[in-house]
């Protein structure tokens, strides 16, 4: 018998909230970081200011991959009877490595367009 509750599929939903709140947590960090460099007078702290720049860029590749992760885990895992949704087929058709790779392209883009910026 069995189960109503599919904690796959919950879980798949889980991971994609989680990473709405990564993005929303890069979002504010690299708005911080490019408010930073371009209004704030910043001579002399270029190296101090090139932490928070990688570390902006590690939190959303980390985050990103893993939460990316999780979602194909959850959707590998779901229930027969579940994967005959519309949520799921939409949800699983994704792609997943181009995501993976814009995910990392974006961090990559946005760090380096930063330190151009900072020490520039």
């Amino acid at each position: 018998m069995e189960s109503k509750t599919d904690t796959s599929f919950n879980g798949l939903f889980h991971a994609i909230s989680f990473q709405l709140g990564g993005i929303a947590i890069a979002f504010l960090a690299n708005s911080v970081n490019y408010g930073l460099i371009l209004f704030a007078d910043t001579n002399g702290h270029e190296l101090a200011l090139s932490v928070p720049i990688f570390a902006t860029a590690l939190f959303t590749v980390v985050w990103g991959d893993a939460t990316l992760k999780s979602q194909i885990s959850n959707i590998k895992d779901v229930s027969e009877e579940k994967q005959k949704t519309y949520a799921y087929k939409d949800i699983a058709s994704q792609p997943y490595r181009l995501l993976r790779f814009m995910n990392l392209a974006l961090a990559v883009t946005l760090a380096i367009s930063q330190l151009s910026i900072l020490f520039s």
